[in-house]
């Protein structure tokens, strides 16, 4: 066995690749198999909790406006009156 280690090339025994380019990370155990994680169905709920969000607010904004205008137009009409 030792004789084919020295035979080799110095390009041979220098790791590159693959093999090399996270030496501190652990190697992958067996005993848990990977899951697929699947987001879909939290993308769905967060994009229905956000149109619900943008719906209140809008909903919040227009009923501000109404009595916004109904009081100006109150003050409009006591200026003028």
């Amino acid at each position: 066995m030792t004789t084919q280690n020295t035979n080799r090339r110095l390009s041979d025994r220098v790791p590159m690749g693959v093999e090399c380019a996270l030496p501190w990370v652990p190697a992958p155990s067996s005993k848990e198999p990977n899951k697929a994680k699947s987001g879909v169905l939290r993308k769905l709920l967060a994009a229905f909790v956000a149109l619900v969000v943008l719906l209140a607010i809008w909903h919040i904004g227009k009923e501000l406006y109404i009595h916004a205008k109904s009081q100006l137009a109150q003050a409009d009409a006591d200026k003028k009156g």
